[in-house]
Order: C-alpha cells, then sequence, then structure tokens
C-alpha cells in the first residue's frame, strides 16, 4: 500500500524567519542497553549545554509566540486577586507545563503549613519536609525574590544542581503572595478559623466561633526555608500563635 504524505503544518505566528543556536557541542543520545546504573557520561558537562540552551535560547522564543501569536482569549489571567501579573510571567506561568508545576509545588507547600494550623496545634514553632525537583525549585527562588523573600544561595556547584539554598521571608504581605489561594481553589493557608459544634434540641447543628491559629512571618519570627537541592528536599519552618475567641494570644512566645 502507498504511504501517507504527512500534511505540512504552517508554521505558528511569531516564529517565522527565526534561528535558534544551539549548544556549543553536538548532543549525542546514548543508547543505555542492560546497563542499571546511571551512565557516567550524563554528568553535568552533558545536561548543562542543554539546560543552557532551553533557558537562552528556546524557553524565551516559546514565550515570544504565547505573547505575540495567541490570540488575547487564549492567554490566561496572571494577575488573580492582586498577584503580581509581571513575576507571575516572569517565572514561567506562561509555560504550559512549568506553570501548572509552579502553582502545584507552591500550593502543596501551602497545603502543608495549613495542616500545621489544626486545633490541637498550640503556639509555637511547626517544621516539615516535603520533596520538589531542583529543575522546578530554580523557577520557586526567582518567584520568591521577586516578590520580596531574601534567597541565599551557598556552595553552588559543589552539592547538587546549584547547592543549598536558604529563603527567609520576614513580612506576612511576601508570603501571602507566594502562597497565595488563588494557585489553587482560593483558600488561605496562613489562618485557621476554630470552631465548636453544637446540635439543638431542634436536631439542628451550630457552630461557634472558639478562635484561630496563624502564620508568623517577622523579623523576629522569619518564615524559612532551607533546599537542598542535591537531595531535592525543602525543609520549612515558621512560628504559630493561636488566639481565643476575645482575640488574645495564648501562650505567647517572647519576641512575637
Amino acid at each position: 500500500m502507498p504511504k501517507d504524505k504527512g500534511k505540512t503544518v504552517p508554521s505558528a505566528p511569531g516564529l517565522k524567519d527565526v534561528v535558534i543556536p544551539g549548544p556549543d557541542r553536538p548532543l549525542i543520545p546514548r543508547t543505555r542497553g542492560y546497563q542499571t546504573a546511571r551512565d557516567p557520561g550524563h554528568t553535568g558537562r552533558f545536561w548543562r549545554p542543554t539546560s543552557t540552551a532551553v533557558k537562552l535560547y528556546f524557553t524565551p522564543l516559546f514565550r515570544r509566540w504565547l505573547r505575540d501569536g495567541l490570540p488575547p482569549s487564549y492567554k490566561p489571567n496572571y494577575g488573580m486577586e492582586g498577584m503580581d501579573t509581571k513575576i507571575e510571567d516572569l517565572v514561567g506561568n506562561a509555560l504550559q507545563v512549568n506553570g501548572p508545576l509552579v502553582d502545584f509545588h507552591l500550593s502543596k507547600l501551602g497545603g502543608d503549613v495549613a495542616s500545621r494550623l489544626r486545633r490541637n496545634y498550640g503556639t509555637g514553632l511547626a517544621e516539615f519536609e516535603d520533596t520538589i525537583p531542583p529543575t522546578t525549585f530554580s523557577y520557586l527562588m526567582l518567584l520568591m525574590k521577586k516578590y520580596g523573600a531574601q534567597v541565599s544561595v551557598k556552595n553552588p556547584g559543589k552539592s547538587g544542581m546549584y547547592g543549598r539554598v536558604d529563603v527567609k521571608v520576614t513580612d506576612i504581605r511576601v508570603l501571602r503572595n507566594i502562597l497565595h489561594g488563588a494557585r489553587t481553589d482560593g483558600r488561605n493557608y496562613l489562618v485557621k478559623l476554630h470552631y465548636d459544634r453544637e446540635r439543638t434540641p431542634s436536631d439542628e447543628t451550630v457552630s461557634h466561633y472558639r478562635g484561630k491559629s496563624v502564620v508568623i512571618a517577622n523579623e523576629t519570627r522569619p518564615f524559612e526555608m532551607n533546599y537542598n537541592s542535591r537531595k531535592g528536599q525543602i525543609k520549612v519552618q515558621f512560628y504559630r500563635q493561636t488566639y481565643d475567641r476575645n482575640g488574645l494570644a495564648q501562650n505567647t512566645m517572647p519576641g512575637m
């Protein structure tokens, strides 16, 4: 039977007469065969040219195509509920793959924070650990820094993709933008209200407000994240303050 000729796909708007320079050496794929260990040829020297080409050439080109080539109705709304449009677009939320990953991991961190605000937790230090791929965390670093967090990289190139990263947030408004509820279902990850339920004689359930738990982020009690790019693990530490139904702080720690 004669082979079907493939259809010619026209180039997308904004991509005409574009030349994309590649890395400084050819990328030759290698077959693993029956090897079970990691290919020793795929070290940092192998991946660095590829990553550089994607960051410097392919990603800006694709963003330009999204900005200039797509109809306005196809473009997402980045500025939801006060979120900074330029920052959200800068970290790659215009990309169809990277954008959902950024929102997913930030929403997951927000959910872990909110779970430490349950009523059975009192005032004090809260901490947890999670895993985030280094390729994704690089975009999170950029977003956090642009919103106003203090980001410091230690031992770059010696341990993992970019060493160890320490993130410190000393302003609750900055933290609110980073863990914004608009990234998911709109919930507030930094405050949890507590209620008691009571059943009335008429078999109705009435809720009574009993207080709240909030996340603290200031100069004395910062919201801190420590990331290990070699293991892809992030450790989050923050201080939690509880209040009774009259708004009085309970078991207040010094400096809060």
